[in-house]
């Protein structure tokens, strides 16, 4: 019995990896994903925990929607710390890449992203990189955050392969 539970689990995960795209890892367009965020359990945190350097800082924890074309691509856990880097968990299998990491800078509620990241294919295979560049306004609020993004994909020699544009939307947790 317990053979059997674990040929349909790795059945399941070839499946699941096998209709994943070359290119996905943190950010790929993988089609519309319409009501993901929903699904995100609602963390209660205290106000100095959400926004440990106050309301006016985009540092803390948000859940950050990737939309082009008006579908959600891909929803993040993305942690801005204080030292100017980003941390992205992006909802996408770990073997296509779904960790990306930034920098980041801000003037006032504006802040700017420098983002990298690897490319696999569906054999977890090395098949790239990708770079993201974001230029996202905090909310007055500052429980809100949305902007444009650029991403561009390359080969493992550096090659363009491919450009998307869209827009980032997040709410602090």
């Amino acid at each position: 019995m317990m053979y059997r539970s674990i040929l349909i689990s790795a059945a399941a995960l070839a499946l699941m990896a096998g209709s994943v795209s070359a290119q996905a890892s943190c950010g790929a367009p993988l089609g519309s994903k319409g009501g993901v965020l929903s699904k995100m359990p609602h963390l209660k945190l205290s106000p100095s925990e959400a926004a440990p350097q106050g309301s006016d800082s985009i540092v803390g924890m948000w859940k950050d929607n990737w939309i082009i074309g008006g579908n959600v691509v891909v929803t993040s856990i993305a942690t801005w710390h204080s030292d100017g880097t980003e941390f992205d968990n992006v909802d996408l299998p770990p073997t296509v890449g779904n960790i990306c990491q930034g920098v980041w800078e801000s003037k006032g509620r504006k802040v700017t992203e420098h983002h990298f990241g690897w490319t696999f294919d569906t054999s977890a295979n090395p098949t790239g990189y990708f770079t993201l560049e974001q230029n996202v306004k905090l909310s007055k609020d500052g429980q809100t955050y949305s902007g444009p993004f650029d991403q561009k994909y390359y080969d493992n020699d550096g090659n363009l392969l491919n450009e998307y544009n869209g827009e980032t939307q997040a709410e602090r947790f």
